[in-house]
């Protein structure tokens, strides 16, 4: 029995839509979801409801940007590098250091809070996607 007593004429146009169709929805969305190049992230740092620095990731590349930020338990030290950023050093004072734990944060959505020091600091783009977060 051969391949062609089976299939048919219109089974194979089948197969080769089928086929087109699902190469096109696997490279179709890296064309959309891959066209950021255009995008500008900025390291955005609260504290108090005011926001104290306001850094273009694009210039940590060249050299990492460290940076300290006081607040009421202490000093926190920020590192910004080749386009992330983490808290570097919490305060003596912050029981947990859950900031300082917290990591690398390098795309918008993470954010890293110190809720003793009243400080936020997360990447914003200028042409942002996501209108709302939920925790």
């Amino acid at each position: 029995m051969k391949i062609n007593d089976i299939i048919t004429f219109y089974d194979k146009i089948l197969i080769s839509i089928i086929i087109i169709a699902s190469l096109v929805m696997l490279i179709f969305p890296l064309f959309i979801l891959g066209s950021k190049e255009n995008e500008k992230l900025y390291l955005l740092v609260q504290q108090n409801n005011d926001i104290v620095k306001e850094i273009p990731l694009a210039d940590s590349y060249e050299e990492p940007i460290i940076f300290k930020v006081e607040g009421p338990i202490g000093i926190h030290t920020i590192e910004v590098t080749n386009g992330r950023v983490r808290v570097k050093e919490a305060p003596i004072n912050d029981p947990l250091k859950i900031c300082e734990k917290t990591g690398w944060i390098d795309r918008e959505g993470p954010i890293i809070i110190c809720v003793p020091n009243k400080l936020s600091i997360w990447i914003e783009s200028d042409n942002s996607d996501i209108d709302g977060m939920s925790w």
